[in-house]
């Protein structure tokens, strides 16, 4: 009969590879993405498949009977293997089999939408969007959804925070130190229309800087420094329609105009009136 002693020892070492194994899974779990960063995800998993196996030799070892049988002579004979020895097989082997193998790259498809919320679509067709990864920058166009695909990262990109370049003429990130991470399947960025700088200086019919005078672009407005001088602010996405500029002042007539902003700055000559 098996004295008690001798079945509590391979159970204790079972009871030891149990919990190292637990812990193995758990940094798989919480750390999945630096494993896969790393290179050494399949290391790890290969140690815990081994220590289920042999865990669950050791734990029927001393419960039951095992065996093993060799059979002829030299290498010409077979072998055969039961209870636990067939167990730990079993589990190293399905484990590696059941199991996908992670995929060497992935795909990630960024949105690009108005301050308004995702369902505005500010950029149909127009511009390139950027990642940085690493030494190697991507470059795509932007699709007619607004939407930029980008295949072929390398899995040891996942999980890294990578920075994004915008070239589309007249927008910009609303946020410019905006990043994307590499961890999801799509990613959505706010992008707005660039502000733009429509200067200049009113002048009477003399030539003289002409302070004071009031200006009305839109919804915007300003006025004459002591020098004559003024600057908007507009955005780039200004319609033709919104881009007549308006100078009055006191004794003169009222000047209008079509502008383009982000321009050469706009000198005025305003004539004498009622």
């Amino acid at each position: 009969m098996t004295s008690p002693s001798r079945v509590q020892f391979p159970l204790i070492v079972a009871a030891v590879g149990l919990v190292v194994a637990l812990a193995l899974m758990a940094v798989m779990l919480l750390n999945a993405q630096m494993l896969v960063r790393l290179g050494i995800l399949g290391n790890v998993w290969f140690m815990l498949l081994l220590l289920l196996g042999v865990t669950s030799a050791v734990c029927l070892f001393a419960l039951f009977k095992s065996y093993a049988r060799y059979r002829g002579m030299a290498f010409d004979g077979t072998v055969e293997l039961g209870g636990p020895a067939v167990l730990m097989v079993l589990v190293i082997v399905l484990g590696f089999w059941l199991v996908p193998k992670p995929l060497a790259q992935f795909g990630l498809t960024v949105f690009l939408h108005g301050e308004g919320g995702r369902n505005v679509v500010v950029l149909r067709n127009r511009g390139t969007l950027s990642l940085d990864l690493g030494a190697d920058r991507r470059r795509e166009a932007i699709g007619d959804k607004g939407e930029v695909r980008f295949d072929g990262i390398p899995a040891n990109q996942r999980g890294l925070s990578v920075s994004v370049i915008l070239d589309a003429e007249g927008y910009e990130l609303a946020d410019p130190n905006a990043t994307v991470t590499l961890d999801t399947e799509a990613s959505y960025l706010a992008v707005r229309a660039k502000t733009l700088h429509l200067s200049g200086e009113v002048l009477d019919s003399l030539g003289n800087p002409l302070a004071g005078a009031h200006l009305s672009l839109k919804d915007r407005t300003a006025v004459t420094d002591a020098h004559g001088l003024f600057d908007f602010s507009v955005p780039s996405d200004l319609a033709e329609q919104d881009s007549t500029l308006t100078i009055t002042a006191n004794r003169y007539m009222p000047w209008r105009g079509l502008v383009t902003p982000g321009g050469n700055p706009l000198v005025v000559r305003l004539e004498a009136g009622g």
